[in-house]
């Protein structure tokens, strides 16, 4: 195993590594496994070896390079880093397959589960990019990879060492910039989105940064009438997210 690669498990993540032309080294298979030969037929397309274990060997290196407790569902691929790409080049592929594209910077999340998932989501709604700063933030690890199923291989991921700096470079490549925060009389669900957008999600615990916050043009809320006053980071992601498309598809 080289120092730029780590495991990635489950068979959706496996197989929407190797649909997106990630660099896969190998693949670990449950010997006899059953509903596993899109995955052979992807990784021979690839040139991707495949090796069988039996149980025993399987859970050999299932307790030796997964995360305890996972369920890896018969299905382990050892792949190269995730590369990442600079901030024009994210938002250049942004613009490429939109006039309105949608990116998410990521501003404090620290939890790969919250990553993964807020990649999912944001697959899904048609965003392109996300970015995050280098430190601070969750790394892209194999329970990462699993939570987004395979989502984080289709993003662009972009980090840096400044956020504010990457908000104004943003701004002037024509992005408007929206903070979610619960301090915000404007609704998420108001009528505003009809141009580039950035949506910066901050962490559960103390939100956006107040630097980041100020660079916003836009601070907008989701209304709770519950007795906890939060929601999950990956929650509140996927709300606004899916009221854009819900918005833009009217």
């Amino acid at each position: 195993m080289s120092e730029q690669a780590y495991y990635i498990y489950g068979r959706n993540a496996v197989t929407e590594a190797l649909s997106s032309g990630s660099e896969i080294e190998k693949i670990y298979i449950l010997y006899g496994l059953h509903g596993t030969n899109p995955i052979f037929k992807l990784a021979k397309s690839n040139k991707v070896p495949v090796i069988t274990f039996d149980k025993m060997k399987f859970k050999n290196l299932e307790d030796s390079v997964l995360p305890r407790d996972v369920k890896s569902q018969g299905v382990i691929a050892l792949r190269t880093m995730a590369k990442t790409v600079d901030l024009g080049e994210l938002a250049d592929n942004a613009f490429a397959r939109s006039n309105k594209p949608v990116l998410i910077i990521l501003d404090g999340i620290t939890d790969p589960h919250n990553l993964g998932a807020i990649a999912r989501s944001a697959e899904c709604a048609g965003v392109t990019g996300i970015v995050m700063p280098i430190r601070n933030s969750a790394p892209i690890t194999p329970v990462a990879v699993k939570a987004s199923a395979g989502a984080l291989e289709h993003l662009d991921i972009c980090k840096v060492t400044n956020l504010v700096n990457a908000i104004e470079t943003l701004k002037d490549k024509g992005f408007w910039i929206y903070g979610a925060d619960m301090q915000s009389t404007r609704l998420y669900s108001d009528n505003i989105y009809d141009r580039p957008i950035v949506i910066i999600i901050g962490s559960e615990g103390s939100g956006m940064k107040e630097n980041v916050r100020k660079k916003c043009d836009e601070i907008i809320s989701i209304p709770m009438s519950g007795r906890i006053n939060s929601l999950n980071a990956s929650v509140s992601a996927g709300i606004v997210l899916f009221e854009i498309n819900r918005q833009r598809m009217a």
